[in-house]
């Protein structure tokens, strides 16, 4: 599973968010759930990862990038 931890405050989140709807046009098989680090439920789930940042990507329960800025190829290497 490939989560997108955001805060609705955070200025580089909807690039990050851009990013990752426009990979997933190109790759139909491609899955993720956004967190929203300003509700009681994403702080916990960011909390049990170990976010320290927004935008963050965890993919299998493990942080793979944080903070912005990232690339496709980023990412790429991340779902690896």
């Amino acid at each position: 599973m490939v989560e997108l931890f955001f805060s609705p405050v955070c200025p580089f989140c909807p690039q990050a968010r851009k990013l990752l709807e426009s990979y997933q046009a190109q790759n139909p098989w491609f899955q993720y759930k956004e967190v929203n680090t300003y509700t009681e439920e994403g702080i916990k789930r960011g909390m049990s990862l170990g976010v320290m940042a927004v935008p963050s990507i965890a993919v299998d329960g493990r942080v793979k990038i944080a903070g912005w800025p990232f690339t496709v190829e980023d990412l790429e290497k991340a779902l690896e």
